[in-house]
């Protein structure tokens, strides 16, 4: 890297307060006033890049992601599609968790600020509006049911009750019984599963009821109370399904799940 040439260009860009420190033989770390919202300082390290003579490779070396582990997980495909949606729209790249901008030195400066400003949002994934992250739900509840609970026979979108138009979100078997199992996220869907059991409970179908909350405190009193009256189960957020629904499959059933 041409560190004289580098340090030109960010004199020329006016950056007040930037200046930088070699922490290993090629690697730069950008001491610039970009703060996280704790006052933390945002990890940029300045590398050569693989584009060759002219270019400056902008990275992290997997901090952004190591800070954001702290407090928030993206394993689930629909957060992995958050953060890699996120990357796109602001043109940094991931490499096995090293978030990098490959820049030309004249454009350096906004580079900078490119990639800063990408590792912020990156790091407030879990303070993106209620709705943006509320979409996961449905999501995080159909990978969990698809991927960790496929002994128990699991399929989509039932329907018992041909002519009756609302659907079982899944069916699960275990020991020749039935569960159906409900994502419930707001008092619309609360009010369409009471119902849809109440007519499941007339037609005297086989089955047991786990409804899944997204968040059951977010729920009117009155479609708390009709699905406290109709469900069997309810599991008030989705770690709680996550945490008990085998070990509650094994105890309805009699049978070790």
């Amino acid at each position: 890297m041409d560190i004289a040439r580098l340090v030109t260009s960010l004199n020329e860009a006016k950056l007040a307060g930037f200046n930088y420190y070699e922490r290993r033989r090629g690697r730069y770390q950008l001491i610039a006033p970009i703060l996280h919202e704790d006052g933390d300082m945002v990890d940029i390290y300045l590398q050569d890049s693989p584009l060759g003579e002219g270019f400056v490779r902008v990275c992290d070396f997997g901090l952004t992601l190591m800070r954001l582990s702290y407090t928030y997980d993206i394993s689930t495909s629909s957060r992995k599609r958050i953060f890699e949606s996120i990357l796109i729209n602001n043109g940094v790249g991931n490499e096995d968790g090293n978030l990098y901008l490959d820049s030309s030195i004249d454009m350096l400066y906004e580079s900078i600020l490119q990639f800063a400003g990408c590792a912020q949002k990156v790091c407030n994934m879990r303070y993106w509006s209620r709705e943006v992250v509320r979409s996961a739900f449905y999501d995080d509840l159909n990978d969990y049911v698809a991927t960790d609970l496929t002994r128990f026979e699991p399929l989509a979108d039932q329907f018992p009750i041909p002519e009756y138009p609302i659907s079982v979100d899944w069916s699960l078997t275990h020991n020749a019984h039935n569960f159906y199992v409900f994502g419930v996220r707001g008092n619309d869907k609360a009010k369409n599963v009471a119902i849809a059991l109440l007519e499941f409970q007339k037609a005297r179908l086989p089955f047991i009821s786990l409804v899944v909350h997204e968040d059951m405190e977010d729920l009117g009193k009155r479609e708390r109370f009709y699905l406290t009256s109709n469900a069997d189960v309810q599991y008030p957020a989705l770690n709680e399904f996550r945490e008990r629904v085998t070990s509650d499959l094994g105890r309805f059933t009699g049978a070790t799940a």
